[in-house]
């Protein structure tokens, strides 16, 4: 299974190496939504689901609720614009799956993932399960919404578990076809609980471990909360526990990450019971979690602008940026025009906005310049290539180095 490093090219800002989509990603989610979601999904709130309305008191796998969540789950992708897929794995068991095809590399899957069903079993009113993984799937409805109109490079699934109470049952279903079939999944983003935070310390943690590239997800996942300022006291839990459905595509050969809260040191004291409820939520914190967990994913699948390749972006007085071939395996000519001299420094920056590779760095007179470009020390994925003034304008291309 290949491993790579996930990385996308930036376009815009090169003081927050920011890139517009992500950003626009960010301020697309409306916590209003969300908590909007996490209502009809726990029963506070009836929902119409074809016949009238209803109230889905349980989520439990044994529970009616859990097929009237199923349908509540299809119905909001479908008003998205998704089609779906109830993958059944057992007499009662349906994933719900939603894909959304890449521009570029649909072969290669990215999936945001979150589990439906709840705890603890019982009668009625008994499992409204807010956080426990309402949150989650809430963040999973606001980000199909959300991306439903942006292209990405890669395949989004957005994925949402069934029976993960008794044993990640769903997601190793998923998880092993998938592998068995060979399908290329380049990283697993999953949220499971992320709006309980009982001290207001804003503590939450991104389970990890060497496992394929977890953990250049992992570092991904901090970029995003480094870059665009998300107000979160993330900590790195490796080796990551188990607990949870990121840990059956680890057993499958991927990479996966899990985003929750701080489970262990300040867990929620309704996990599991009939008040697991929205009245609990720490709501700015659920609103950041959901955003950061929804941006590493979008970074993930790599916002795709069709003309980035080919065309250079304006902003530096006097410098013409060209690169061939593009994409490209290991090397590319870069091609750069200076109609004003003065120093120019071109460089290949990564996901974060980090320089790593150094083109050239130098005083230039008028005409024109082609460079050889070494792209066999660094992984395969989106780049951009940038020649920047001493003014700090720029010009910026996107190129692809490919396996």
């Amino acid at each position: 299974m290949r491993t790579i490093l996930l990385l996308l090219g930036l376009t815009c800002s090169v003081a927050h190496a920011q890139h517009a989509i992500i950003q626009g990603i960010i301020d697309g989610m409306e916590i209003d939504s969300m908590l909007t979601y996490v209502e009809e999904m726990s029963g506070e709130v009836a929902v119409e689901l074809g016949s009238g309305p209803v109230v889905i008191n349980s989520r439990h796998s044994d529970h009616a609720g859990n097929a009237l969540a199923q349908q509540y789950y299809e119905q909001k992708l479908a008003a998205f614009g998704y089609s779906t897929v109830a993958q059944a794995f057992n007499a009662t068991g349906r994933n719900i799956l939603a894909t959304k095809l890449g521009s570029v590399h649909p072969e290669e899957i990215v999936l945001l993932c979150a589990h439906y069903d709840a705890m603890p079993p019982g009668g009625l009113y008994n499992a409204p399960a807010a956080d426990d993984d309402g949150s989650g799937c809430a963040a999973l409805l606001e980000a199909a919404r959300v991306l439903h109109d942006i292209p990405f490079e890669r395949t989004i699934v957005f994925a949402l578990w069934d029976q993960e109470e008794q044993g990640k049952i769903g997601s190793i279903y998923y998880a092993n076809n998938m592998a068995a079939n060979d399908e290329e999944i380049m990283g697993v983003v999953n949220m499971d609980a992320i709006a309980y935070d009982g001290n207001g310390d804003r503590k939450a943690r991104v389970h990890a471990r060497p496992m394929a590239n977890s953990m250049a997800i992992a570092d991904t996942v901090f970029a995003i909360l480094d870059r665009y300022e998300i107000d979160i006291d993330l900590l790195l839990t490796n080796p990551g526990a188990t607990y949870s459905d990121h840990a059956s595509f680890w057993s499958a050969g991927y990479g996966a990450v899990l985003m929750i809260e701080e489970f262990s040191g300040d867990g929620n004291p309704y996990y599991h019971t009939p008040n697991d409820r929205i009245q609990h939520f720490d709501v700015p914190y659920f609103e950041k979690m959901a955003k950061l967990s929804v941006a590493s994913m979008a970074a993930l699948a790599m916002p795709f602008d069709p003309t980035a390749s080919v065309a250079h972006h304006s902003g530096a007085q006097g410098v013409a940026l060209t690169a061939y071939p593009n994409p490209t395996s290991d090397r590319s000519q870069v091609g750069i025009n200076v109609a004003e001299s003065g120093r120019v420094r071109v460089s290949v920056l990564n996901a974060v906005g980090q320089e790593v590779v150094v083109v050239l760095d130098a005083v230039l007179p008028i005409g024109d310049r082609s460079m050889d470009l070494d792209l066999s020390g660094i992984a395969p994925g989106a780049y951009t290539v940038r020649a920047a003034r001493e003014d700090g304008s720029f010009n910026a291309i996107r190129l692809l180095r490919t396996p």
